[in-house]
């Protein structure tokens, strides 16, 4: 099973990189009446995310994938995906949503904290789950009853192990010199 276990770990990361490509087309022709199915294919999109890590670590070779080690470019370009959405259907300026990008991809690029790309993640995350809330209320609760269950379900590992190493990286790129 581990081989195949990191193949299909492969194929769910492979499969955010689509689904960021699917928020950004839904931005360049859906518009904001396409909010209520971006934000299932958000959802789908943290699915694939929650269940590739574990996948991956079975594979007991600990074999080595382009893919697996640019899972988390996977996570960042959805996020990225929705920042340009939210740009391209006008809930706030493109020129806005444009800066972001620039600005967060100049400092992820300069810094290579995986610890930023989760930080950076955390604007569009938030300003979506707003803005679903607000407009679309079944898709905004589907998503907040995922994060609920995704807290409860691995609450064992984040104030232990998740959340002290997201401080310590960022205590770190505080501590480097420009």
């Amino acid at each position: 099973m581990g081989i195949q276990a990191k193949r299909l770990a492969d194929l769910l990361t492979a499969t955010r990189l689509l689904i960021a490509g699917l928020i950004l087309w839904m931005g360049v022709v859906g518009g904001p009446a396409a909010l209520g199915s971006v934000v299932t294919a958000l959802v789908f999109g943290w699915l694939t995310d929650l269940l590739d890590g574990p996948l991956a670590r079975r594979d007991p070779h600990a074999l080595q994938t382009w893919l697996g080690d640019n899972d988390l470019a996977a996570d960042v370009a959805v996020a990225f995906a929705l920042t340009a959405y939210m740009g391209l259907s006008g809930y706030f300026p493109l020129s806005l949503a444009l800066l972001y990008l620039l600005l967060t991809t100049l400092a992820m690029e300069r810094t290579r904290s995986a610890e930023l790309g989760w930080a950076v993640q955390a604007p569009p995350y938030g300003a979506i789950l707003y803005l679903a809330l607000r407009h679309t209320p079944l898709q905004g609760a589907l998503a907040l009853a995922y994060i609920g269950f995704v807290l409860i379900a691995t609450w064992p590992r984040f104030p232990h192990q998740t959340l002290p190493q997201f401080l310590e990286g960022m205590k770190a790129l505080l501590r480097r010199r420009p």
